[in-house]
Formats: structure tokens, C-alpha cells, sequence
């Protein structure tokens, strides 16, 4: 076996060996103790956060305030539904959007009429002699 031969499985054989060492050491830390401690900690603080928020949110939405302005919501919806207002903004919809289309249609007919080619002009009838 030639000496770079020999150097070369060296290397493999040392970068092989340090492979296992990495995986066996990942796989120790992901094991250890103190990993599953740490993972339980930060699974429990999560938790009580969670429990910590829900709680402010149901302490929040069951104030006074917030009942207030859930019943003027409401209050808002139904003269919205009951009045015109509806009808009202749907018809100057419609009509701007009519407008907007006719305005559209004129710009693309001018576009169009520029696009296409211009017809020849006719021949010019002879001239009539001119009496005189």
C-alpha cells in the first residue's frame, strides 16, 4: 500500500469515526436528564402562559365594557339591516360602476380606431372643367 493510500483511508477512517462521535453525542445530550428536564420546564411555562391569556380573555370579554360594546355592535347591525342604507350605497355602486364602464368603452373605441389601419383614400373623381 502506497503512503498516500495509507493517508487517505486515515482521513476516511478518522472522519468516520468522528461522525459517530458527533451522532453519539447528539443522541446522549438528546437522552440526558437534564434535556427532558429543561423540555418539561419550558412544556409547563407554555402551558401556564396559555391558562394566563385564556383567563385575561374571558376576564376581558366578560367586563362591563366589552358588554357595552357588544350590545352597541349589535344595535349597529340591525338599523343597518333595517334601514336603506343598504339599497343606498348598492345603487351609487351601481351607477359609478356604469359610469366607469361607459367611460371605458369610449377610451377603448378611440384605442381601437387608432389601431386600425387608416382605409385608402378613393380615387379622386376627375375634375369637372370650369366654365367660365
Amino acid at each position: 500500500m502506497s503512503e498516500e493510500t495509507h493517508v487517505e483511508k486515515n482521513i476516511a477512517d478518522e472522519l468516520n469515526k468522528l461522525g459517530k462521535q458527533v451522532a453519539d453525542a447528539i443522541k446522549a445530550a438528546w437522552e440526558s436528564e437534564d434535556r427532558k428536564k429543561l423540555q418539561g420546564e419550558i412544556t409547563e411555562g407554555l402551558q401556564k402562559f396559555g391558562d394566563q391569556v385564556t383567563d385575561a380573555a374571558k376576564k376581558a370579554t366578560a367586563s362591563e365594557p366589552a358588554k357595552q360594546i357588544k350590545v352597541q355592535a349589535e344595535e349597529v347591525v340591525t338599523k343597518v339591516k333595517e334601514s336603506d342604507v343598504t339599497d343606498e350605497v348598492r345603487k351609487g355602486l351601481l351607477t359609478g360602476l356604469e359610469a366607469i364602464n361607459k367611460e371605458l368603452g369610449k377610451l377603448l373605441e378611440k384605442l381601437e380606431a387608432k389601431k386600425a389601419p387608416e382605409a385608402p383614400a378613393a380615387p379622386a373623381a376627375p375634375e369637372a372643367p370650369k366654365e367660365g
